[in-house]
């Protein structure tokens, strides 16, 4: 009786260490399969009243063929990317547009306010990043990793017609 309840406590123990070693937690690379090069920002504003965003550009080389990227984490916004590979090199550049709504009209009269929208829930990524800092998505193989940018240089303001 004893065996088969110490058979029983080890397959327990053995089969929650196998489901915790399994566990992927995101944890952020020191190192990866790629060399970042330049990384810049800037912030645009556009020519229709209320339409400004960020332009992130990121620059670097890569020895292996299997290196894909899929997002990009700046300033608590998320961005999809679509990277630019050319020889051993790659440039990704995401967007991120903001569109200024209209001033809320507050009156006593209800009739006023009718056309008033609720303000937008902006989305929280999943890093506590400082300003100049940025996470990439990136999988090798299948295997996917996240690797920490740090010291992203802002350049000026654009102003698009």
């Amino acid at each position: 009786m004893n065996t088969l309840k110490s058979i029983r406590i080890f397959l327990i123990t053995f089969v929650f260490s196998a489901i915790m070693i399994g566990c992927k937690s995101q944890s952020l690379e020191t190192s990866a399969p790629f060399e970042i090069k330049e990384k810049t920002y800037f912030y645009w504003v556009g020519g229709k009243q209320g339409t400004q965003g960020t332009t992130i550009k990121v620059l670097g080389s890569t020895k292996s063929l299997n290196v894909s990227f899929s997002k990009l984490y700046f300033q608590n916004n998320e961005y999809s990317i679509v990277p630019l590979f050319n020889g051993d090199g790659f440039e990704i550049e995401g967007n991120f547009s903001e569109f200024k709504d209209k001033e809320l009209i507050l009156s006593k009269d209800p009739s006023e306010e009718f056309g008033n929208q609720p303000k937008k829930v902006t989305k929280k990524i999943p890093f506590d990043l400082e300003d100049d800092e940025a996470v990439l998505l990136y999988s090798v193989n299948g295997l996917e990793g996240f690797y920490k940018i740090t010291g992203v240089k802002q350049l000026d303001k654009v102003y698009r017609p």
